[in-house]
C-alpha cells in the first residue's frame, strides 16, 4: 500500500463537488484521534491481508474525516477485493482532491484503467463447474466447491488452499476451471508471478485464436508491467 499519512488536523481539501462537505462540523481532537486510531489499525489489516477488517477501519476514519489520503487507502483496498466500482470510485475522489504530482496522477490513471479494462473483459467471475461435471472426484470437488464459496465471501487465502488442494487431487489433468481460479485467486492475493502462471496454463488449454485466449495473454502481459 502506498505509504501515506492521515492529516491530523480539522480542514479538508474540497472541491466544487463537495460543497456541502464545508457544511459539516468541525471534527473534534478526539475524533481526529479515533480517525487516527483507525488508520493505522486498517494499514495493521492490510498488510497482514485482513482486508475486510482494514476496509471497515478505513470505511470508519473515512466518515470521521474524509481525507483524500484515506480515499487512496479505501480505493486500494476495494481494488484487492476485486470491488472495481467501488475503487474507481474512491480513486477518482483522490484524484480530484488530493492534488498528487504528475508521477502519482499517472499511477493512479493507470490503476483506474487497468480496473476498468479487467471489468471489461473478465467481468470479474470465477469459474464454475456444470453440475453434471465428473471432471473432478469427489475429494477435489468439495474443494473446488469451498474455493468457490471462499472467493465470493473474500476469503482470498482460504479460497487459494482450497483451490490448490483441488489441483493437486486432479494433477496432472487438472480442469481449466481449477486453473483459472487459481490464476484469479493469485491475483487478488498479489501474487502476481502466480498469477501469470496459472493464467498462462489456463491459455494453453484453450484454442489458439480465441477471444479468450487473447484476453487472457492481454492480462498476463498487464500483470508483468505490474511487477
Amino acid at each position: 500500500m502506498r505509504a501515506v499519512l492521515l492529516v491530523l488536523t480539522a480542514s479538508l481539501v474540497l472541491g466544487a463537488a463537495d460543497r456541502a462537505e464545508a457544511q459539516r462540523p468541525r471534527p473534534t481532537q478526539e475524533q481526529i484521534d479515533r480517525a487516527r486510531q483507525l488508520f493505522v489499525e486498517g494499514s495493521r489489516h492490510y498488510q497482514a491481508g485482513r482486508l475486510n477488517e482494514a476496509l471497515e477501519n478505513f470505511l470508519e476514519a473515512w466518515r470521521i474525516m474524509p481525507n483524500p489520503d484515506l480515499a487512496y487507502n479505501v480505493a486500494r483496498t476495494y481494488e484487492r477485493m476485486s470491488d472495481t466500482q467501488r475503487s474507481i470510485e474512491f480513486y477518482g475522489h483522490y484524484l480530484r482532491h488530493a492534488a498528487p504530482d504528475a508521477a502519482e496522477r499517472e499511477e493512479v490513471e493507470r490503476r483506474i484503467a487497468a480496473l476498468q479494462e479487467v471489468a471489461e473483459r473478465l467481468q470479474g467471475q470465477i469459474r464454475t463447474l456444470p453440475p453434471t461435471s465428473e471432471a473432478l472426484a469427489s475429494e477435489a470437488r468439495t474443494m473446488f466447491d469451498r474455493g468457490v464459496s471462499m472467493f465470493r465471501r473474500r476469503q482470498y487465502e482460504a479460497a487459494m488452499q482450497a483451490f490448490t488442494a483441488a489441483y493437486n487431487f486432479t494433477r496432472p489433468n487438472p480442469p481449466a476451471e481449477v486453473v483459472y481460479n487459481l490464476g484469479m485467486t493469485a491475483e487478488r492475493l498479489e501474487r502476481t508471478q502466480d498469477a501469470i502462471d496459472y493464467y498462462r496454463e489456463y491459455a494453453r488449454m484453450l484454442p489458439r485464436d480465441s477471444a479468450e485466449r487473447r484476453a487472457i495473454d492481454e492480462q498476463v502481459a498487464h500483470l508483468r508491467e505490474r511487477r
